[in-house]
């Protein structure tokens, strides 16, 4: 049987990284029942390669890992990414949707020019864009490659449910080199929630230790309970962005040190309750959107349709060639 081969899994502890691998998974499953659903974890790329590529058959389809690790910030992936592809040459190859961001300087620029020459080798490698931005960067770089522009996948999932009693806000702020937030205004911005919520909980959807296949989903649904139970969420993750969008709560997300967020905003702009701000953002522009968005308790629910119809208009294309 042909086989569907998911690349690049996760079992580090971010959250958002697992939503995507849920979320890709439904997809496979969605476009190619016909095909055999297999996933090979993101470690297992360079630790087991050769029994790896071994395993895989001319007529099975490689997909990778979508995500924001398209570029040098994250080379151990990078560089897994790119010996699959200059591997299998005769498999189709199709990229889950990714932000691109190599580095303005000299390694980052040395690292592009080594993608491009891999990748725009491959005869059937597709690309998925996240945003807009990426979208245009991989439309120049890789003009042999095909290029699609979907929303994140994790906008598939529909997380929301009829409305319960919420109380408190959630801060999900980095603590790592994506981070571009000045601790002074995140203080700042705590003093104002405090106004209009009893308490604050600061946490992540990146911390603790390992999480595997079978665990992935209870840890998630943990985590949308949480936002489900909050009035209010700050952050400056991706994810911690999409989770409120999908989950209907109110957020206010703030932008980190690439355009990743900021452009992954605008599929949310018809969505009142998602706010995009940048650290230089007026505290009374904040306090406004908390007055319309929480103080009035508003239930809101998330609407998937408008991903899934993308989806299916961006993989009838693919099947087609």
């Amino acid at each position: 049987m042909k086989k569907a081969i998911l690349v690049g899994v996760p079992h580090h502890c971010n959250l958002g990284d697992h939503a995507i691998a849920i979320a890709e998974k439904l997809l496979i499953e969605r476009y190619y029942p016909e095909y055999e659903y297999k996933e090979i974890a993101e470690e297992n790329v360079h630790k087991c390669f050769d029994k790896i590529i071994k395993n895989i058959d001319k007529e099975d389809i490689i997909f990778l890992h979508g995500g924001g690790n398209l570029g040098n910030q994250y080379l151990f992936i990078e560089t897994g990414r790119r010996k699959i592809i200059e591997t299998l040459k005769e498999n189709k190859i199709i990229i889950f949707p990714q932000t691109i961001y190599f580095q303005e300087n000299e390694e980052g620029k040395k690292e592009l020019e080594i993608s491009k020459e891999i990748y725009n080798n491959h005869k059937n490698l597709t690309f998925l864009a996240r945003e807009k931005q990426s979208y245009e960067v991989m439309k120049q770089c890789f003009p042999n490659n095909k290029v699609f522009l979907t929303p994140d996948i994790v906008t598939i999932l529909q997380e929301s449910k009829d409305y319960t009693s919420r109380t408190g806000a959630l801060f999900i702020i980095r603590s790592d080199s994506e981070s571009n937030v000045e601790k002074q205004f995140i203080n700042d911005v705590e003093k104002t929630v405090k106004n209009y919520c009893n308490n604050i909980e600061y946490t992540d959807t990146a911390k603790g230790g390992q999480i595997y296949e079978n665990k992935r989903k209870q840890k998630l649904d943990e985590m949308f309970e949480k936002y489900r139970n909050s009035k209010l969420v700050i952050t400056d993750r991706l994810h911690g962005m999409i989770f409120a969008a999908i989950t209907g709560t109110p957020c206010i997300a703030i932008g980190n040190y690439n355009h990743k967020i900021r452009e992954s905003a605008k599929w949310f702009k018809d969505l009142s309750y998602i706010k995009y701000i940048e650290n230089d953002e007026s505290l009374e522009n904040i306090e406004k959107f908390i007055k319309e968005n929480v103080q009035e308790n508003n239930d809101y629910k998330y609407n998937n349709t408008f991903s899934l119809d993308i989806f299916d208009k961006t993989f009838k294309e693919i099947r087609r060639n």
